[in-house]
């Protein structure tokens, strides 16, 4: 991952503003320039006549348009025995502060306008106004809220900004590493009930996969949270990839009115998500997946999401049939590859945490990549034993050879039979011990103690339990081995048995 541009420690001098958050109990306002002649007093005003009696209704809400793009946010608050709304526009943002403190914030042309507010009385603690654009940072500290810092006009990161949460007063810019708020991404996994897995994969997993094989998962539109029509369809094929290129007996995912887990196309996502997170999901098994999809038209530090299914532009925008299989990939078991150290291409993975935009290499994949098929069939086997193993596998294989006679007659022909297995290691999970059918299997044979180049014939698979033939008429005491060769296709190893005699007699 490229590591962002750092800066010199300087100042930011915050301003104070004389106007209010727009508040009031009109529906439909969607901008914070719509404002109401009721507005939240400042609480300093509230000491001499007394506390107002405040209370959260709802929690920060996204507004979306009816074709799913956002326009605006809001919550409701009780205060004095009346609702009120606080409303920003499609940049605004919303973080819990502390107990009853919610820090509202909205990012305009200026910079960032910022209103701490006391829920428990309703009211107003203070208005700044900072010249650039800030993003919240996922954790909060006591008392203090941290930000990263962005240039208005071309949205380059210029450090990390820490604001007193009591005051708004705030601190040095600090030079430090831009990542989460800097870069799309698909935020975490809930991984409720799991244990870390064994030997580290290019695309390392969750232990055990989590589901049973073959398993098919459904899942329904959240109520409260329905994607727009154009996202249905391509979140439902997305659906349909998890289980087609999966090379595995991994969980099908089928749209199901009635189905017990959930995909959710909505602004607010779960706080282990994270700031910048176009999407993200979460499992607990064997109960319950969900996964939840930001909306066409959120603003983050990076830029604004843009759908590709949305948007008519070829490029700078997301595939949302991409992302959902990257969340399902997830919902399987499979992790990020850089969780586990490993940089790997497009093609070789759809499971990166960064989440690529349009042209960019692998922004447009609707299929699993060959090691995240690796990592499936190990949690979840194969579909059938002729099934290729995954060229970003290494696989160690076992043969054995055995004859139907030891000794024949002059003339008289002889059976060879070999099995060809994946070796029982504990680390190759599901795939330990499986037969291998339908395989390429040498038999190698020369007269016995001689130092002469083996001839070689091709044995035939039985499509059962991994079993070969090969029948041949020695013409003396002749020995005999089986090889597997590596296939160039394939990542299984070479093996070869154990050599077997047989005798002649004269």
């Amino acid at each position: 991952m490229r590591r962002p541009d750092h800066v010199r420690i300087r100042h930011i001098t915050t301003v104070a503003l004389a106007s209010a958050l727009a508040v009031g109990s009109l529906p439909g306002a969607t901008t914070a320039a719509e404002e109401d002649e009721t507005t939240l007093p400042r609480c300093a005003g509230l000491e001499a006549s007394g506390p107002a009696s405040g209370r959260l209704m709802s929690p920060w809400q996204t507004k979306l348009d009816e074709d799913g793009t956002v326009i605006g946010h809001h919550l409701t608050l009780r205060r004095d025995g009346r609702e009120h709304r606080v409303r920003t526009g499609r940049r605004g943002f919303m973080v819990h502060a502390g107990a009853d403190r919610l820090l509202i914030g909205e990012r305009r042309e200026g910079g960032t306008r910022l209103d701490m507010i006391d829920a428990a009385r309703g009211c107003r603690l203070w208005t700044r106004q900072l010249g650039r654009l800030l993003y919240p940072e996922r954790d909060v500290a006591a008392g203090t809220v941290r930000f990263t810092v962005h240039d208005r006009d071309s949205r380059r990161y210029e450090g990390t900004q820490v604001l007193d949460s009591e005051t708004g007063e705030t601190q040095a810019l600090l030079d430090t590493p831009c990542v989460e708020n800097c870069l799309p991404n698909d935020g975490a996994i809930s991984i409720t009930a799991l244990e870390p897995a064994g030997a580290a994969r290019p695309t390392p997993s969750f232990n055990a996969g989590g589901w049973s094989k073959d398993k098919t998962l459904r899942f329904r539109w959240k109520p409260g949270a329905l994607p727009p029509a154009w996202a249905k369809g391509p979140l439902e094929a997305g659906a349909l990839d998890a289980r087609r290129t999966s090379a595995s007996r991994s969980p099908g995912f089928v749209y199901s009115s009635a189905g017990a887990n959930s995909v959710a196309y909505t602004g607010t996502l779960p706080s282990f998500c994270g700031g910048s997170a176009i999407a993200c999901a979460s499992r607990s098994m064997p109960t319950f997946w969900g996964v939840w999809i930001r909306p066409h038209g959120t603003d983050f530090a990076w830029g604004t999401l843009r759908w590709c299914q949305k948007t008519s532009s070829a490029s700078g925008c997301f595939d949302i049939r991409r992302v959902m299989l990257h969340e399902l990939g997830h919902v399987a078991g499979l992790n990020h590859p850089s969780s586990a150290g490993f940089t790997l291409a497009a093609a070789d993975s759809i499971m990166q945490g960064i989440t690529p935009v349009r042209p960019s290499a692998g922004a447009s994949r609707h299929a699993f990549g060959r090691c995240d098929v690796a990592t499936l069939q190990e949690l979840y086997d194969t579909p059938d034993n002729k099934t290729d193993i995954s060229t970003c596998n290494d696989v160690a294989t076992a043969v054995t050879l055995s004859v139907n006679k030891a000794t024949v007659a002059r003339g008289a022909s002889v059976k060879l039979t070999a099995t060809l297995r994946i070796s029982d290691r504990t680390a190759y999970r599901q795939l330990a011990a499986n037969p291998l059918n339908g395989r390429s299997l040498q038999l190698k044979y020369r007269r016995a103690g001689s130092s002469n180049a083996w001839a070689t014939v091709w044995m035939r698979s039985l499509y059962q339990q991994g079993r070969y033939e090969a029948t041949l008429v020695p013409r003396a005491t002749w020995e005999f081995k089986a090889v597997f060769p590596r296939p160039g296709d394939e990542g299984l190893r070479y093996s070869r048995s154990g050599i077997r005699k047989v005798r002649v007699r004269s």
